[in-house]
């Protein structure tokens, strides 16, 4: 399965956050939302880096209220992305070997979606079961 097919499965919906904003904004969009990471956009809507729940907890201890975004996210010259076409092997053994999370995917330049490690485990877990009903219906007859 590539990429593509996974966002499509789980919807191409992805939540941004201007990079001038307080992180106590990508704070609670990420609680009112359930999710670990906000891909970062500059004011014209270009992609320029990501934001986590890891990059948010950095800062807890500081308890600077006062700090943006931008302070705190991976930039985009360390952002790494996946491409539309990537397959779910590629994913995985960035989030493995990265041991990161959140991956937003691109499709050429414009952001396209994100998805987390979660995302790739649970289809992989359905590939798995799907493959061992069917070798099952094959050994039973």
């Amino acid at each position: 399965m590539n990429i593509d097919e996974l966002l499509e499965k789980k919807g191409l919906s992805v939540e941004t956050i201007n990079v001038n904003e307080m992180l106590a904004e990508a704070t609670k969009v990420m609680n009112k939302k359930h999710i670990g990471a906000l891909v970062t956009v500059e004011d014209n809507g270009e992609v320029s880096g990501i934001i986590s729940e890891r990059d948010l907890l950095m800062v807890c201890n500081d308890c600077d209220h006062n700090r943006t975004v931008k302070d705190q996210m991976t930039p985009k010259t360390k952002l790494i992305t996946l491409k539309m076409n990537d397959t779910l092997r590629i994913a995985m053994k960035i989030f493995t070997e990265k041991k990161i999370r959140h991956l937003p995917v691109l499709d050429g330049e414009k952001l396209a979606g994100i998805i987390s490690i979660g995302d790739v485990v649970k289809e992989l877990l359905e590939v798995v079961e799907e493959e061992n009903r069917h070798l099952k219906e094959y050994v039973l007859g």
